[in-house]
């Protein structure tokens, strides 16, 4: 009987018939549809991979939601580069001091082994800093003893200016390679009205073991000639401890103080030189901003960086025989550098301005394929800003030959809407160091910032390098001088045997980076100001 009602509906009425059948059938389908999202939502809030606390969940690069769900975390060791970094300087920066209410790291289901009565067992892990976790309001409910922060926590959290850059700046060990450019040293530039020191303190070869030693560079410019130092030390001289910053060559060292200022010694008696160079100095951050450690490459080929000073300020004294120089509040700025360099160019710059806008640009390329994307990396008053990639570098060549020499450069660096312009007119020249093709360059530079507002048009040098490209001479960097004016610095692209970091030219044995004391979290929960979504004791 049904059935013939139906049909006798449909002869009779059709398109009445079919629009009731069209909207059954879309009120199941949205039906179906929310079930299956409330059903999802409740997996998720039962799921041990999410369940943990704060409005926003901060996961490694490269990670969908999906495999993290499903335990990607626990299954696939992820960490978070440079979690530290992004803890202090960004989420518990300035910048979003009235936006963010907490932040707390957190490594979530790290498979260990225990030794129990003679036997090995596999077992799941988890850690979390307590003050951290309680101020997010996921702490665990404590059942005996007590949970409290512990050095290291503390540590991780708010590091002193000596332990920061002693985590920053230790040395390493090479490991198995074929290269024979192994080379890592201590760079400080400091910066005078009228010229300005370069100083490196280095170690190359087979370290520790084979055929190695140290070696001393420096320029020295008081507002005359620039003269040039070079001394090399035989490994006994030499004492350095993977893991730690303090170096020392001979009778010249690096040390960080208790207070994180760098001590700096140097006695350098170069063989071609009538008088020795001695060097006093004591650098300090002006503000704490720095590059944390980047290393690219792998073992066949390894280069590593790390910019614990982008801005600070130099007090001592630089003699040349009898000739001394004080020199007080002096811009200064430290960098360090390891890996091998058969074949390796780079660009390298650094610019502070007097409104407190501090660039670093860089790359790294090798047998003139880049191996590093090209960067700009830049911190304002208010802490960490971005790091944008660099569109073109386009720099100006005056001369010809081994004498050729930048008279500009142009530097564009992007992201979506966020845009940084330089422009550097190259006033002078003078070489630096004893490297060949390698010039020093004090020049005037206009900056132009457009970072977090629409790109400003403007127009382009005609010599262009691609993204990604980089140029085989000499990179720059800018910064003001004391009295204000910008002074540019060249850094040099060091060629195979043309390197003088290749101290009795023996065979190194690649790089490793030295192991941390804590592990990077696998996730950072983050909890806002105005968060109000919360069930019971657990915020969702």
């Amino acid at each position: 009987m049904i059935g013939r009602l139906v049909a006798a509906s449909l002869r009779q009425r059709p398109g009445r018939s079919a629009l009731l059948l069209a909207g059954y059938a879309l009120g199941v389908g949205v039906t179906v549809t929310l079930l299956s999202i409330g059903g999802a939502m409740v997996e998720q809030s039962r799921d041990r991979e999410l369940v943990g606390g704060g409005d926003l969940v901060v996961m490694p690069e490269g990670l969908d939601l999906e495999t993290f769900r499903t335990g990607g975390t626990s299954s696939l060791y992820f960490r978070i580069d440079h979690a530290g970094f992004v803890y202090r300087e960004v989420l518990r920066g300035a910048r979003y001091r009235e936006d963010i209410r907490t932040v707390a790291p957190w490594i979530e289901d790290e498979l260990v082994y225990l030794r129990v009565d003679g036997e090995t067992v596999p077992a799941s892990a988890s850690g979390e800093i307590p003050s951290a976790a309680r101020a997010l309001g996921a702490a665990p409910v404590l059942v005996a003893g007590e949970w409290t922060d512990g050095a290291s926590d503390s540590a991780w959290m708010s590091p002193g200016d000596s332990a920061l850059y002693a985590s920053l700046d230790g040395f390493h060990l090479p490991d198995a390679g074929t290269d024979s450019t192994w080379a890592e040293w201590h760079y400080f530039n400091v910066s005078l009205p009228e010229g300005g020191l370069y100083l490196t303190y280095m170690i190359a070869g087979e370290v520790p073991d084979g055929r190695w030693g140290g070696r001393l560079l420096a320029t020295w410019d008081d507002g005359g000639e620039e003269v040039v130092f070079d001394r090399r030390v035989d490994a006994e001289a030499v004492q350095f401890a993977p893991g730690r910053a303090d170096l020392r060559i001979g009778e010249s060292s690096v040390r960080i103080r208790g207070d994180g200022t760098y001590a700096l010694e140097a006695r350098i008696d170069d063989p071609d030189r009538p008088e020795p160079l001695r060097v006093r100095l004591e650098i300090r951050a002006a503000r704490r901003r720095y590059l944390p450690p980047v290393a690219i490459g792998g073992q066949a080929f390894a280069s590593g960086y790390v910019v614990p000073l982008l801005d600070a300020r130099a007090d001592g004294s630089v003699c040349v025989g009898g000739r001394c120089r004080e020199i007080r509040a002096a811009p200064a700025y430290h960098d360090h550098n390891w890996g091998v360099w058969r074949d390796v160019t780079w660009d390298w710059g650094q610019l502070v301005t007097d409104d407190g806008l501090s660039l670093l640009y860089g790359g790294v390329s090798r047998d003139g394929i880049p191996v590093s994307a090209r960067f700009a990396y830049l911190f304002d008053d208010e802490g960490f800003l971005r790091v944008l990639p660099i569109e073109s570098l386009d720099i100006g060549w005056s001369g010809d030959g081994a004498g050729e020499v930048p008279a500009s450069i142009a530097l564009l660096a992007a992201r979506g809407r966020d845009t940084v312009r330089v422009r550097v007119e190259v006033t002078g020249v003078g070489a630096l160091r004893p490297w060949r093709r390698s010039p020093a360059v004090a020049a005037r530079c206009s900056i132009r910032c457009a970072a977090r507002r629409p790109s400003a048009a403007g127009s382009r040098a005609t010599r262009s390098l691609p993204a990604g490209a980089a140029p085989s001479r000499p990179g720059a960097a800018c910064r003001p001088g004391p009295s204000g004016r910008p002074i540019l610095r060249a850094r040099t692209n060091p060629r195979g045997g043309d390197d003088p970091r290749n101290v009795n030219r023996p065979a190194p044995r690649g790089y490793a980076r030295s192991t941390p004391a804590k592990p990077e979290p696998s996730l950072l929960r983050v909890r806002g100001r105005a968060s109000t979504h919360e069930t019971g004791d657990r915020p969702t």
